[in-house]
């Protein structure tokens, strides 16, 4: 038993494999770390020899080699041959340009002779010689000439003297397009012309419209001579381009090449067929014009041309004359001649190449089984090795307690992990029963797992294990006995630490008791449904208030004992909840367990999982009825209470209305009285002491009048969008008497930005009229009086009046508001009914302002109206 516990602490110390010193070298080259990746030289060389001396890959270097020697071969005849086949296509293409170039200069130089000669004769220098003559002439010589397309004879100043074209005689040509002025015996080659005839050159009235013919064109020559009346005169030859391109096209016939004739500048002047599209454009571009000319008169190359950007060129430049012939072939259309001619030599040596290739094929194919099969040997056996140590490694890594015991529960191998609870394995484990390692609590559970009589299955376990004084920890065990040749050898298992789960579970369960707890005192009636809205569970309060027991309740659908309506609402709500979550908040008569309908606040909310999913829905109940009845009885006296106050003001409206008709009689009958009453001064004082009285009455009378208005449900106000800044300015200019009389001066300060508010035109100005009376009245004389008008830090349009009277005591700024209430320092008689900042209060509290009085320094008292800005609106009613 000894021997086989410090075999076993041996196996702890290295592993629990078997072979793992075996395996030991192996395992230390596959864990090599990957980031070193450096090789020596030597190493790379020993790496290379291994690798080449396999018999496979002899085999695929050698068919690779003779594969590569193969197509180096082909590559450098097909190479050579195709070299040569573009060095005959040059000096061809520099042939053929020699050909086209003397016959072009041959051509020119022709109708130069010709022109030379016509223009000696007799017809065209005669003295008394006529264009009919000279046309004559003309015709006569240009029948010999078939290169040219017509004959002309044009004075110094551009007009046409004779011509074989009919209708060109007297014409008159831009003769500067011609080409150069001509001396007498001087020729030469004017520039390309678009056109047929001269009639192309012609200047002022009858000039050709528009532009030539595409590829019409001719090239003028020009021969200067003085007749015998000393004028000088130009002799003019249109070679006709065409004479170019069918010689080049009857010499280019058979061949692929191509050809263009040009000036000297690049102008092409004449094409092939295919390269037609080019007659009179410029390929001054290309290398021939910008390198070549005029140090070299003939050469070929490959590069640029009038065909392409790769072209197998070559150029010939005439001696005597401004041409230059220019003959090339597409570098590809020499390329795909090439292949098709050379198809034979590359047939046979791809024939060649793909016979390498099989041969190695079928030679590699046998080796490669061969050594396919040696390789399949070393791999199982490597594989195996492999699977030993990945299992050493993976017993020293995992984080679960892994051990083996014998068959009486003497443990004989644990893992790496143990020594995370016993540092002192080999003394604290090995050789100890596995029962006696777990607390007491725990050993009964451990032996029934290692009962060798029981089922062969996994038997499992949850211990507690103390490896020191206040270490605890709590492990899921399973346990696998281990059977061979029917007897049992011993048992093999793992413990997984379980401790943070299972105290989580224990605080989570005391959570679960504390909010069960929390819902069961409730005041509140609470019920909670599932997905299908049976209830799960309800509190003590639910089943008061419904008079159910929570046995009846439970499982059953939240609308099972409801009337029909209340069922139905509950039946929305919660199909609302469940589909989009979220809460809802609604009051309704709810059946109470004696058989009522109370007036209920029914609140309910969805219930969300871990994952946000809607799981279910909470359900409370909160009884209003004795706040609805309050809030009924206290509606009852608020409408009672407004009805004595209708009342009251439709009495005082009448009475005020009934007393203003006598009072008109009475002022009346005192102006009268007045009037009549001169000649007596103590009667016509009395009359104006009624006269006066009357007044005060009928400003009382008026004031109630104002307030009945206020108070009654007939009064309107028209409110609309308006610069309150005219009304003041109507206001002051109104009082500007009153202020007259009294010496005093108003000082408005409205400024410059528009004072916009929403207000009734007519009730503003009656209270700024009301408040600067006020001010007037209660300034001394020669005081100033300042009314200023602003928009605030608020966007509010603030007025403000000020005076400097008596001043308000700081008791009554707001009594002065109220009905019938004065300012203790203005009763001496000089006040009024106490109505008017009432009135102005009511006004200015409809339009959504507010009217209040600050006591100023050193005297004196402020007035501030405030009303808030308001958007454009049309004008609209709005009670007061």
């Amino acid at each position: 038993m000894a021997g086989s516990a410090g075999r076993l602490r041996g196996e702890h110390q290295t592993g629990w494999s078997p072979r793992a010193g075996r395996s030991q070298p192996r395992a230390s080259e596959h864990h090599r770390p990957m980031t070193d990746t450096r090789m020596g030289l030597g190493e790379w060389l020993a790496r290379w020899q291994a690798w080449s001396t396999r018999p496979d890959v002899m085999v695929l270097l050698a068919g690779a080699l003779a594969v590569v020697l193969s197509v180096v071969a082909l590559g450098a005849m097909a190479v050579s041959d195709f070299r040569s086949t573009v060095s005959s296509n040059r000096d061809h293409a520099a042939l053929l340009a020699r050909v086209l170039e003397d016959q072009a200069t041959r051509t020119v130089e022709s109708a130069q002779l010709a022109l030379e000669a016509l223009s000696s004769s007799s017809a065209l220098r005669d003295r008394d010689s006529d264009p009919a003559r000279m046309e004559a002439a003309l015709r006569q010589a240009l029948s010999g000439l078939s290169f040219l397309r017509a004959l002309a004879v044009v004075n110094r100043d551009g007009y046409v003297l004779a011509s074989t074209q009919t209708g060109e005689a007297g014409m008159e040509l831009q003769i500067e397009r011609l080409g150069p002025r001509m001396a007498p015996g001087q020729s030469a080659m004017g520039p390309l012309v678009p056109g047929r005839f001269l009639d192309q050159l012609r200047r002022g009235p009858g000039a050709a419209p528009g532009n030539p013919p595409s590829g019409m064109a001719f090239i003028p020559l020009l021969q200067g001579y003085q007749d015998e009346n000393g004028l000088h005169r130009v002799l003019v030859g249109l070679i006709n381009p065409d004479t170019f391109s069918n010689f080049q096209h009857l010499t280019l016939e058979s061949e692929s090449y191509d050809s263009v004739i040009t000036t000297y500048q690049g102008t092409v002047l004449a094409s092939s067929s295919g390269t037609s599209g080019l007659l009179g454009r410029s390929v001054a571009q290309l290398p021939i014009y910008t390198q070549y000319l005029p140090s070299r008169q003939h050469s070929s190359y490959i590069g640029p041309g009038a065909g392409g950007d790769k072209q197998i060129l070559a150029f010939r430049a005439s001696s005597t004359k401004p041409l230059v012939v220019v003959v090339e072939e597409a570098y590809d259309a020499a390329l795909w001649r090439w292949i098709r001619d050379a198809r034979a030599l590359l047939s046979v040596g791809l024939a060649m190449v793909f016979l390498v290739l099989g041969l190695t094929a079928a030679v590699w194919r046998g080796v490669r089984i061969r050594e396919g099969a040696r390789r399949a040997a070393d791999a199982a056996n490597a594989r195996v090795a492999q699977s030993e140590q990945e299992l050493s490694v993976l017993m020293r890594s995992v984080q679960e307690l892994i051990f083996r015991t014998d068959a009486e529960g003497h443990v004989t191998f644990v893992n790496a992990h143990w020594e995370a609870f016993h540092p002192n394995v080999s003394e604290q484990v090995l050789g100890r029963r596995l029962d006696a390692l777990v607390d007491p609590t725990s050993r009964v559970a451990v032996l029934k797992a290692l009962v060798p009589r029981a089922e062969l299955g996994v038997r499992k376990a949850q211990v507690l294990l103390r490896p020191s004084p206040g270490r605890e920890y709590v492990f899921d065990m399973a346990v696998v006995p281990l059977v061979a040749d029917g007897r049992l050898q011993g048992f093999a298992g793992s413990a997984v630490d379980v401790t943070a789960r299972w105290v989580a579970q224990q605080k989570l369960q005391a959570q679960i008791a504390f909010q069960s707890l929390l819902l069961e005192t409730n005041p509140l009636p609470i019920a909670v449904t599932d997905t299908h809205s049976l209830i799960v569970q309800v509190n003590r309060a639910w089943e008061d208030y419904k008079g159910w027991p929570r046995d009846r309740l439970l499982g059953q659908p939240l609308t099972a004992h409801m009337p029909a309506d209340e069922a139905q609402m509950h039946h929305t709500s919660s199909t609302q909840l469940l589909r989009w979550g979220g809460s809802a908040h609604f009051e309704a008569k709810v059946l109470h367990g004696d058989g009522s309908r109370r007036d209920t606040r029914v609140m309910k909310a969805a219930i969300t999982d871990a994952l946000g999913q809607v799981s279910g829905v909470l359900c409370i109940l909160m009884d209003v009825s004795e706040f609805r009845e309050a809030e009924r009885v206290t509606q009852e006296a608020r409408d009672a209470a407004e009805e004595a106050s209708r009342s009251k003001s439709e009495f005082v409206a009448n009475m005020s209305h009934e007393l203003r008709t006598p009072l008109q009689s009475i002022l009346g009958f005192a102006e009268l009285g007045v009037l009549r009453g001169k000649a007596s001064p103590k009667l016509a004082e009395m009359f104006a002491d009624i006269h006066a009285a009357g007044q005060r009455m009928l400003a009382l009378v008026n004031d109630l009048l104002e307030v009945s208005k206020l108070e009654s449900t007939v009064g309107t106000m028209h409110l609309e969008r308006l610069d309150l800044r005219g009304p003041v300015r109507s206001v002051a200019h109104e009082l500007e008497p009153l202020l007259a009389r009294q010496h005093q001066q108003l000082r408005l300060e409205l400024g410059e930005v528009p004072l916009v508010a929403k207000a009734d035109p007519m009730r503003f100005q009656q209270v700024v009229r009301n408040v600067l009376a006020n001010a007037i009245k209660f300034s001394p004389q020669g005081s100033t009086i300042s009314l200023a008008g602003q928009i605030d830090s608020a966007g509010q349009v603030h007025f403000s009046v000020r005076d400097q009277g008596p001043g308000v005591p700081e008791a009554e700024l707001e009594q002065i508001f109220e009905a019938f209430v004065q300012s203790s320092k203005t009763k001496d008689g000089s006040g009024g009914t106490g109505l008017g900042l009432a009135i102005c209060r009511k006004i200015i509290e409809a339009m959504g302002g507010r009217i209040y009085a600050q006591n100023a320094q050193p005297e004196g008292a402020v007035f501030h109206i405030v009303l808030p800005a308001r958007g454009f609106s049309e004008t609209m009613p709005a009670g007061l």
